[in-house]
């Protein structure tokens, strides 16, 4: 009797095993993953992300998915991103008369006679063609004639994060006046999950003449 229970015990243990190694690796995974296309598309309707939800639904299947990987294997999404950038330069100036006038502060009455220009630099984050995140840099300076005169502020902004992973913070700033160029610098801070994710800069500049530029690096 003995003998037929133990029997009974070991064809119960090599059943299961069978079970689990003839299981799909996919069905196997799903369980662990815990961003399908459906519910990313109801998490960016949530945030208030319609338009980035419209985007999504438009990739093409296969780009689809691959952006789902990703956000479901957070150890591989940074070598994953895309960068492209873009720059935006103030074709509307205003004199600083004007701006100390409309503002009457002390920060604004203090510019000297001139021009007050503004040059923005857009560095934006995507995987497989979806944009996921993008930041951007603005400095503000001032100009007489052909010439940098100063430079007021740089800001720094989060534009749009539709990324759950990815989280960032502002950590340096600061501006310079260099071979007649007015430059802005920020330091963003990324954290993918809980891990820090390194630094990385955006460099923004405006010239007197009309021209503009920007960069972005990996610290």
């Amino acid at each position: 009797m003995l003998k037929k229970e133990m029997l009974f015990c070991v064809s119960i243990i090599l059943l299961g095993f069978t079970f689990f190694a003839t299981k799909p690796a996919s069905a196997m995974s799903t369980g662990s993953e815990r961003y399908t296309i459906s519910s990313y598309v109801a998490y960016l309707n949530t945030q208030g992300e319609s338009d980035s939800a419209e985007q999504f639904s438009a990739l093409s299947p296969e780009q689809q998915e691959k952006v789902i990987y990703y956000l479901n294997h957070p150890d591989e999404l940074l070598n994953s991103i895309e960068v492209t950038e873009s720059v935006d330069y103030d074709d509307a100036p205003t004199s600083n008369t004007a701006v100390a006038s409309a503002y009457a502060t002390s920060r604004f009455s203090t510019l000297s006679s001139g021009v007050s220009r503004t040059a923005s630099y857009t560095a934006q984050y995507k995987i497989a063609g979806f944009t996921t995140t993008q930041v951007k840099a603005t400095v503000y300076y001032s100009t007489s004639g052909s010439n940098v005169t100063s430079v007021q502020s740089v800001s720094g902004k989060v534009v749009k994060n539709v990324n759950p992973l990815v989280s960032i913070s502002k950590q340096n700033s600061k501006t310079w006046v260099s071979s007649n160029r007015a430059y802005g610098q920020i330091d963003w801070n990324w954290k993918v999950g809980f891990k820090t994710a390194g630094v990385k800069r955006q460099t923004v500049y405006g010239t007197a003449s009309g021209s503009s530029g920007g960069s972005s690096s990996t610290l």
